[in-house]
């Protein structure tokens, strides 16, 4: 049964594409049993026009028994697919102006789409770039009117809620009011801008990374129990920093 499913399948697709010579041998076909049937009207003493009105009367529509004979061989929703897609082509060539709008209006729509897809797919179904990260909860305050520049909390909440929460295997914390480039690299040479962010001192061991090279922040070093400020001269570099600066060599 499945064997047969399949053939009758690829007969189908041979069909939509090789209709002129089926049509051809359709309308031979077709032409040969009208003439038989006009034939035999004549020997039944018809005249000529009587005896092919009758043939064609008995025989019924051409046309239909040709497009019945079209769905039972081919695809027909592809065949109505073409003729609607030759149909909107011939449409939109004859009114430029309309086909222009038309073509604007599905590229914002489709680029639209495709951004909110991007944002949805990286925050809400792509699943994070660290190990175990289905386990990982963003803690933030009720939404407020001024957005996502209210979803913050000071060192001082941070620190009452780290010492009575009971639920969490880790705590840890960044600076949410950051802008790219918002630091200078200085050494041996014109300072280079780049781009930081201050964090806890568990923030990288909470997250699951490792350090590919030195270490990680150490307890010390976090910012909210460093009261000498030497956390502010302790930082991660990543790699791609790295390699430029030890490229240069112009960076101690």
């Amino acid at each position: 049964m499945k064997d047969g499913w399949l053939r009758q399948g690829w007969n189908r697709v041979c069909a939509f594409f090789s209709k002129a010579p089926l049509d051809a041998d359709l309308d031979a076909e077709m032409a040969s049993h009208l003439e038989m049937a006009v034939e035999e009207n004549l020997r039944q003493g018809m005249p000529p026009e009587e005896a092919r009105r009758i043939a064609m009367v008995q025989f019924g529509g051409v046309q239909q028994a040709r497009e019945k004979q079209r769905e039972a061989r081919g695809l027909p929703f592809l065949d109505v697919l073409v003729q609607d897609a030759r149909y909107t082509v011939r449409t939109l060539g004859r009114d430029a102006g309309f086909t222009v709008v038309a073509v604007l209006i599905l590229a914002l729509g489709i680029g639209a789409n495709v951004a909110v897809f991007s944002v949805v797919n990286t925050i809400l179904l792509r699943p994070l770039p660290f190990p175990q990260s289905q386990q990982l909860a963003w803690i933030a305050p009720p939404p407020q009117k001024c957005g996502m520049s209210c979803a913050t909390y000071s060192s001082d909440a941070y620190e009452e809620f780290v010492a009575e929460t009971k639920s969490y295997e880790g705590v840890t914390g960044y600076m949410a009011f950051t802008g790219p480039d918002n630091l200078r690299l200085t050494g041996r040479g014109e300072p280079v801008p780049a781009t930081g962010i201050e964090v806890i001192s568990n923030f990288f061991q909470v997250l699951g990374v490792r350090p590919l090279m030195g270490r990680l922040f150490t307890p010390q070093e976090s910012h909210a129990g460093c009261a000498s400020g030497d956390a502010a001269r302790v930082c991660v570099l990543e790699a791609a920093v790295r390699r430029r600066c030890g490229n240069r060599g112009q960076r101690d």
